[in-house]
């Protein structure tokens, strides 16, 4: 297939992992591939896939919609360009998607995050997203694809999408790039969190977390890796703290090594109507490392069969005082319980979480697509 994504994603970002996989894995699959983005021009110039580098407004509230302009005027000015089918995040629908499928092409809509930050802009945004599925319900687009069932039923709910015109697309982790390391449960535990440092996220309750469990008699580490609203309150914490470390800018390539070096994989995100709709990325890097995960309960961070004994999830009212038991807990294990704990992590991981499996989903639903025009 010649594929087509236009994406707001960049792919300098943390957000962008999931299009980068996604894409790498419908080229390897033999497909051809031209990604529309803000990057500059020539960046792409090394990546398996052919690039087209849109412009886009720096003011808040306006860039996507001025990238969406510059990808409409592009689509104007090569008409004799040819795709089988065009992806396109759904900040970007409008004017893109009337546009795009009045020439004929197949649509297809993805939806990795509802809007996230909690603000006025926000609340803009909310009437976009709706807008765009939207299109999906009257047949401008083929087919949505959404993270989760949580996000589907959501969905549906709101817009009157049918439940066959929506596919699941969960978030997975590159299993070959992790490894279950042999970390020793002696000395320091260390907790890590990556991603976003953004207030509603729930990230600055994890120093308090730490701090309580230090009063309670307990050795443990905190590493926070990423940007946000945040990193400065965060920051300041630290330097106040030894026991907690704030990494601005760490690599993608960075981060399984990085993973590696710790115990528990934290999932802080509250009980927010966004978060509950999410497949948050972390949760499979963290299983893929070996790691124990410990967040707050609620159904964008539940897993399907997951054990207690190294996925453990906690009603936000009682996050703190939980930890403190599973904390007890597990420092009276062997090295031997321990060891067993972090490898049926990886295993869940194996069996649950590989990209290859959304991949062949994905690819499936274009092929669909292209079928059914």
């Amino acid at each position: 297939m010649r594929i087509a994504w236009i994406t707001v994603r960049r792919w300098a970002d943390f957000c962008s992992t999931t299009t980068d996989a996604l894409v790498h894995g419908l080229v390897k699959k033999g497909h051809t591939l031209t990604l529309f983005n803000a990057d500059e021009h020539g960046s792409h110039s090394e990546a398996p896939w052919d690039h087209v580098a849109l412009s886009q407004s720096t003011v808040p509230g306006r860039r996507a919609a001025t990238l969406a302009k510059s990808g409409y005027t592009w689509f104007k000015q090569h008409t004799k360009q040819q795709f089988d089918v065009i992806i396109i995040d759904w900040p970007l629908v409008s004017p893109l998607g009337t546009f795009l499928s009045s020439m004929g092409y197949p649509l297809v809509l993805m939806d990795r995050s509802p809007p996230a930050d909690a603000s006025i802009l926000a609340a803009l945004q909310w009437r976009v997203w709706k807008k765009a599925w939207r299109m999906v319900a009257k047949g401008v687009f083929k087919k949505g694809i959404a993270v989760s069932e949580e996000h589907r039923e959501y969905a549906m709910k709101r817009t009157g999408v049918k439940r066959e015109s929506i596919h699941c697309l969960p978030a997975g982790v590159h299993l070959e790039h992790y490894s279950a390391n042999e970390k020793r449960v002696e000395g320091d535990w260390r907790f890590i969190y990556h991603g976003r440092l953004d207030k509603n996220r729930g990230v600055l309750a994890l120093p308090m977390m730490v701090q309580k469990l230090k009063n309670k008699g307990f050795d443990v580490k905190l590493t926070l890796v990423g940007e946000g609203d945040a990193s400065n309150a965060l920051r300041q914490m630290s330097e106040r703290n030894p026991s907690i470390s704030v990494l601005q800018r760490v690599p993608r390539e960075k981060i399984p090594e990085l993973l590696s070096q710790h115990h528990i994989g934290l999932l802080p995100m509250p009980a927010s109507k966004v978060w509950r709709l999410a497949s948050p990325l972390k949760r499979s890097e963290y299983l893929a490392a070996g790691l124990l995960v410990y967040g707050i309960d609620h159904q964008g961070h539940r897993l399907d069969h997951a054990d207690r004994d190294w996925f453990r999830l906690s009603p936000q009212d009682s996050f703190h005082d939980d930890v403190t038991e599973w904390m007890a807990e597990l420092s009276a294990l062997s090295e031997e319980d321990y060891q067993e704990r972090a490898s049926a992590a990886r295993n869940y991981a194996e069996m649950n979480c590989s990209w290859e499996t959304s991949i062949t989903r994905f690819e499936a639903v274009l092929q669909a697509c292209v079928s059914d025009s």
